[in-house]
């Protein structure tokens, strides 16, 4: 209470003192984009690139593009109705989000943040969900990738191909990827905003974010300009895809997205973060629009199964390693010396034993001979396969398993969970009333009907208190693992939004006027 008393006090002096001047603040309080008038519209082109012109005029500047119509040149934008989707691919599996980024994961057919493809497109209209996904590969062939990627350096370098399908009303965060981007539009309309690397210096970045990627704690309905002045200072761009056409977004580069219509579908095909483009062999390359199930495309995934959505690059990591290994002073990796370099990154701060499991793992792809080391030769040796068996281990993502849902649920939420459905029934256990507990929980009515299997009950429906002790232990080994990552955005940004929400709020009462007033010219540029 005394805490919240002193926040309480230093929130009402800090609106007092600026609210003289808050209404001068042209876009405080706005969406995104209201800060300033925007730079324009990126560059359209209604013809492709060369490869080499590609290159040159955008991907070594990192600089946006949109390929008007590109889009409309793939089989699935004329094939993907809701109903050959259901009737061809209606089984395959899905990852799920919120519509606004960083909020509660809905639950699908298959679990947790899961749905099937016939299931989602069900009831995607009615319900807070959206289809971030990677693509299910028996779709690929009904994918292209453009002629500007196929051939030379951009060919050997593609690394996944990602699904995004909702009723529309979604909206991001303001983020950076940490990969290259072509982003086709399908179904419906999509506004980007779009801000250049160089103005990360005045943009808010989440704390524990980490690499190339990352999310501002920016409210972007409601931005803050008084907690975040140096916000003012940053420029932005804008694009409107309409259906069929394309968008590269280089790595890195700060973007948020809007879309609209009552069916909004997109692919987005991701290749490396390059600084240098060999087009050995383009001028004799055929270059046209090619089926993504006849590249040779890094991560895949068969529509069952976990995911490897957002991986680390291999050639990457080969690259980093290469230069890592020439600082060391006998210039070989061991154990120690990979244990230390885990350590030093913060993976898995509070768990030395799994870091250790880690580095011996990773040195066993390394040194293949079991020497006890690996030198540069054997870095050198690494094939695709085995960096990418490296790059499993070290960056998990427990949102592309379907342990998510054991993982993200705690042990004693869940213990708690079946001494209520106890209780509930007098010593006996219902599945009916587990489930309504566990969804409680914001678990599935799926993983429920598992954990109640597992009890082994002589009765269909009713499991008794010794069953439930004979079993639950085993099923508390479920939701015992451990769940750490590196990327605590989605924390601090939720942190920092409410923050700002509170800010906000005290203001309001404080001077007891419409926070849109005042705020000056603010063109809407969408």
């Amino acid at each position: 209470m005394r805490t919240a008393l002193v926040f309480s006090s230093v929130t009402l002096l800090f609106v007092a003192c600026v609210a003289d001047k808050i209404f001068e603040i042209r876009g405080h309080g706005l969406e995104l984009g209201k800060h300033r008038d925007s730079d324009g519209h990126v560059e359209v082109l209604q013809s492709l690139p060369s490869p080499k012109e590609f290159w040159d005029n955008y991907a070594s500047i990192r600089k946006p593009v949109v390929l008007r119509g590109a889009g409309k040149n793939f089989p699935a934008f004329d094939l993907w109705t809701d109903p050959y989707l259901v009737e061809n691919y209606g089984d395959l599996e899905v990852k799920l989000e919120a519509r606004k980024e960083k909020e509660k994961v809905p639950v699908g057919e298959k679990g947790l943040g899961r749905d099937t493809i016939r299931s989602f497109l069900e009831s995607y209209a009615k319900k807070d969900t959206y289809m971030v996904s990677q693509l299910p590969d028996p779709l690929a062939r009904e994918v292209r990738v453009l002629p500007c990627l196929m051939c030379g350096t951009f060919s050997e370098r593609i690394l996944e191909a990602n699904l995004w399908l909702s009723s529309g009303g979604t909206k991001s965060m303001l983020h950076k990827d940490a990969d290259n981007a072509i982003n086709c539009l399908l179904n419906g309309t999509k506004d980007w905003i779009l801000i250049h690397p160089d103005n990360e210096k005045n943009i808010p970045v989440a704390k524990g974010d980490k690499g190339y990627g990352g999310f501002a704690t920016l409210d972007v309905d409601k931005v803050n300009l008084i907690k975040y002045p140096k916000f003012k200072e940053v420029h932005w761009q804008y694009a409107n895809l309409t259906a069929g056409d394309c968008l590269y977004l280089p790595y890195s580069y700060w973007h948020q997205v809007r879309s609209y219509g009552a069916k909004n579908m997109a692919v987005s095909v991701l290749f490396s973060r390059l600084t240098q483009f060999n087009e050995t062999g383009c001028e004799s390359a055929k270059l046209e629009y090619t089926p993504l199930s006849d590249v040779n495309m890094v991560w895949t995934y068969p529509g069952h199964g976990p995911q490897t959505m957002g991986n680390l690059d291999p050639f990457e990591l080969k690259d980093n390693y290469l230069q890592e290994i020439k600082h060391i002073e006998n210039q070989q990796f061991t154990v120690d010396y990979l244990f230390e370099s885990l350590t030093q990154e913060g993976v898995y701060e509070n768990h030395p034993s799994i870091r250790r499991d880690m580095a011996s793992k990773i040195l066993s792809i390394m040194d293949p001979g079991s020497k006890g080391y690996a030198g540069e030769d054997d870095i050198e040796a690494l094939t695709v396969e085995s960096l990418k068996a490296i790059a499993d281990i070290l960056d998990p993502d427990a949102a592309n398993t379907e342990e998510y849902e054991h993982i993200t649920i705690s042990v004693d939420d869940v213990r708690g969970c079946f001494q209520e459905a106890l209780k509930e029934g007098d010593g006996q256990l219902t599945l009916n009333s587990l489930i309504e507990h566990y969804k409680e929980l914001e678990g599935s009515e799926k993983v429920a009907r598992e954990l109640f299997a597992m009890l082994e009950p002589k009765q269909k429906y009713i499991a008794t208190q010794e069953e439930v002790d004979k079993h639950l232990p085993e099923i508390l080994e479920l939701f015992k693992k451990v769940r750490v990552s590196n990327d605590m955005s989605g924390e601090w940004h939720q942190k920092e939004v409410l923050e700002d929400k509170k800010i906000m709020e005290e203001y309001l009462k404080t001077v007891g006027q419409n926070p849109d007033a005042g705020n000056g010219k603010a063109r809407d540029e969408l």
